[in-house]
């Protein structure tokens, strides 16, 4: 059924690649991201004249292991294919099942899986005549997030969507090498599920910061641990171990949408409703690089051959802080969830390719759309 990716510490990319992060908007922009040494380049991937509310990128995902396929998912139910290796749209498919945008898309096999905000889950195969489907979830509640595991895609998930889910779930993310999950939710949870215990209650429920409605969550490349974004901008790691907060992270203004941590390298990236992008050291509060797109950010991709020059930890002594523009920032108003407006059209006429000097305490003066 066609239709018509500051001051750094340097970093590497897939010599194949030119990007190492894909980002989708809130206006249907699609964006590549490349971080390298001396500036941070972003072009638009898509065209801007087709774009209106309905192509809004509600969700995105690899198509497969090599991560040469982009997987993204419409407020107007459809899915977009993206090839990062031609460097092109291969394809589009509609994919009408339940109401509202598009809360879920994933690949297993030659067959994609879409979730829709009513909770009604179906299974795509368009090589053959049977589909499957079914409903996540009853009468009068709204799906949040859904996500294939990378980890094992064998998983039966019978037990686990039979488990009682917390009130208001707003994100979850599978642990690497098991069955587990840990899940955010907006009343300030964070908890830790494995369906293989014999309750059915989380193993470890938490509240890591109080009056924080979570919009995030993402594993940490170290065990035990996990980044938490709310919508107030505050972005934590949380231990689950030691049942602590051991980082929070600084910069942000407005309500933090998409977390992705690196699954081998302590690097995170984030974006959000501020338009910035931000690359930050597990360790370091402050962002190694980060750059402004001028679109209210919906979801972010990065690529497994993403990493630091040299070593994985960076030196922390070197950190460049401009104490005085930071504080001015973090007095600013935060931006919260609003609803779309045309005026981010006006916002997001931007040429295809536009360089980003890598400067993490220079900001551009910008006007907040009421």
């Amino acid at each position: 059924m066609p239709c018509c990716s500051v001051v750094g510490t340097g970093l590497i990319m897939s010599s194949t690649q030119d990007f190492n992060v894909y980002v989708g908007a809130e206006t249907g922009l699609f964006k590549g991201v490349s971080f390298n040494d001396h500036q941070t380049i972003t072009k638009n991937l898509n065209s801007l004249q087709s774009l209106d509310r309905q192509q809004e990128i509600t969700c995105m995902a690899w198509g497969n292991d090599e991560e040469s396929e982009i997987l993204m998912g419409l407020r107007s139910q459809k899915v977009k294919i993206y090839d990062t290796e031609f460097k092109g749209f291969s394809g589009c498919v509609e994919t009408p099942f339940g109401k509202g945008p598009l809360r879920g898309v994933g690949k297993f096999n030659d067959s994609i899986i879409t979730a829709s905000e009513s909770g009604d889950v179906k299974l795509w195969k368009f090589k053959a005549s049977q589909q499957i489907e079914f409903h996540a979830l009853t009468a009068g509640e709204s799906l949040s997030c859904m996500r294939v595991s990378p980890y094992n895609k064998n998983i039966v998930k019978n037990d686990f969507l039979d488990m009682p889910v917390p009130v208001w779930v707003s994100d979850f993310a599978f642990v690497p090498n098991s069955e587990q999950v840990v899940s955010s939710s907006r009343h300030g949870h964070v908890r830790l599920y494995d369906p293989k215990s014999r309750g059915r209650r989380p193993v470890i429920s938490c509240i890591p910061e109080a009056d924080e409605a979570w919009t995030c969550i993402s594993i940490a490349s170290r065990s035990n641990q996990v980044l938490v974004g709310s919508g107030k901008g505050r972005m934590l790691l949380y231990d689950f171990r030691q049942q602590k907060v051991v980082h929070a992270y600084r910069g942000f203004t407005g309500s933090i949408r998409q977390i992705v941590c690196h699954p081998t390298k302590p690097l995170v990236v984030s974006v959000g409703l501020d338009r910035f992008i931000r690359l930050h050291h597990l360790d370091r509060q402050t962002p190694l690089h980060k750059a402004y797109l001028k679109s209210r950010l919906n979801v972010v991709l990065m690529r497994r051959d993403f990493g630091v020059l040299g070593d994985q930890d960076v030196d922390l002594d070197e950190e460049i802080v401009d104490t005085e523009k930071d504080t001015l920032w973090n007095t600013m108003e935060v931006i919260k969830d609003r609803t779309f407006t045309e005026t981010e059209d006006i916002l997001d006429k931007e040429v295809d390719a536009t360089p980003t000097k890598n400067n993490g305490s220079s900001r551009k003066k910008r006007k907040t759309v009421p």
